[in-house]
């Protein structure tokens, strides 16, 4: 199969420029605690086929973050992009993907915390966000994402793409597929090593497909309409894998206004309705807990700028709903991810969950949940966080916040406890 390799690239000049712009000011104290900061400050010369672009967020100046966290929370400032997604290598040690959307200046950026948060940009291009982050059990990284592969929008290009890190370079994987295939991309990676992945073929773009299913085993992709029919992208869809290794699929239908769930058992892939009561299911989260049993978080929206943020968990006589937190400030045009799910080695729930302008960190007790703002915004949050838990249970978190509308662009930054 083919792969093209990303590593080596010259990096165009706004890139290197968006990130350098980051540099500057001083740390945000302006609430309840401070938020720890820090930003690119070193970069190797872009250009040459030995050139890279590197950054450091743990050396040199600092970008202000425009939030402050709460008491026991800190906050690392990585770059300037919108869209990350959060995952945890074998040992534990996070790592961080983002990308900045527009037309001949976009890019993707990845950290890691063992590297210092040293900010790798691995291309240029014209892509889209949600992305997603996982690591297989060698602590391989894999990025997913839809590439639109054209510097103007053509229906008939556009599809999910893998980068990999092969131990020397960052390798392009292409599930290549009729359609504009990709959107709304997360990935999961199973201990067998296959590589699960799902996106959406947008009804914008006059597709009926909707959500697909891309698999690889390691002998290329294979891509499968799930059954949804035509749904637009921006709602998301979640993925993850039960305890035999097969793939389930959360996503919003958007005509019936509900949140649906989708297994894959014996090759054919089973649809039921998850959560039906109002306008439910949008940015859906999806994870299984310690003893076997799909759960979900989600919004209900319940007003233009009003909602809630739901747990559902699937039981043995359906699926069993309750509300998390109330959110008061929500804005659709640019809402994506906006709670994240998983659960801990005690089994207990954890969701983190965002508006413009506030970050809720919430877990499941036995009493019910307890909900604590780690975050008040400053300048607008992109309401699209990412989660992740480690073996001691300590939390893994990133968001952005906006700092420019068009084309949308921001401030990425990772938080967890002190």
């Amino acid at each position: 199969m083919a792969y093209r390799r990303w590593s080596k690239l010259g990096i165009r000049a706004l890139a290197l420029a968006l990130i350098l712009a980051a540099c500057g000011g001083t740390s945000n104290d302006g609430g309840t605690s401070t938020s720890t900061t820090s930003s690119p400050a070193e970069t190797a010369s872009p250009g040459g086929e030995q050139a890279s672009t590197t950054t450091s967020a743990a050396e040199g100046e600092t970008s202000e973050l425009s939030f402050s966290v709460a008491e026991g929370w800190k906050a690392v400032a990585l770059g300037p992009g919108v869209k990350p997604a959060v995952a945890l290598d074998p040992s534990g040690a996070p790592g961080v993907t983002w990308l900045f959307e527009a037309v001949g200046e976009g890019f993707l950026a990845f950290a890691e915390s063992s590297d210092d948060w040293m900010v790798q940009v691995l291309g240029e291009g014209y892509f889209y966000g949600p992305i997603g982050l996982a690591y297989d059990p060698d602590g391989t990284p894999s990025i997913v994402f839809h590439d639109h592969q054209a510097d103007s929008l053509d229906p008939e290009l556009g599809d999910l793409v893998r980068l990999f890190w092969d131990g020397s370079a960052w390798v392009e994987d292409i599930a290549n597929d009729s359609g504009h295939d990709g959107w709304d991309a997360t990935v999961v990676i199973g201990d067998d090593g296959v590589i699960h992945a799902a996106g959406v073929d947008p009804a914008q773009f006059g597709r009926t497909e909707g959500v697909e299913y891309y698999n690889n085993t390691g002998a290329g992709w294979d891509v499968t309409q799930i059954g949804s029919g035509p749904i637009p992208y921006q709602f998301n869809v979640a993925l993850a894998l039960d305890q035999s290794g097969s793939p389930s699929i959360t996503y919003y239908d958007d005509t019936d206004q509900d949140l649906v769930f989708a297994h894959l058992e014996n090759g054919s892939w089973n649809l039921e309705r998850a959560a039906e009561e109002g306008n439910v299911g949008k940015y859906s989260s999806l994870a299984y807990d310690g003893e076997g049993r799909p759960a979900a978080s989600f919004f209900h929206q319940t007003g233009s700028t009003e909602g809630e943020i739901v747990f559902a968990l699937r039981g043995d006589d359906g699926w069993i709903s309750e509300t998390i937190g109330q959110l008061a400030a929500f804005s659709e045009s640019n809402a994506r991810r906006n709670s994240s799910l998983a659960f801990d080695s005690q089994g207990r729930a954890h969701v983190v969950f965002s508006d413009t302008q506030g970050v809720w960190y919430a877990v499941r007790g036995e009493s019910g949940w307890e909900v604590q703002q780690i975050v008040q915004a400053g300048l607008p949050l992109g309401q699209l966080v990412s989660l992740a838990i480690d073996g001691d249970d300590r939390p893994h978190i990133a968001i952005y916040e906006v700092t420019q509308a068009q084309p949308l662009d921001g401030l990425v930054s990772y938080i967890t406890t002190e």
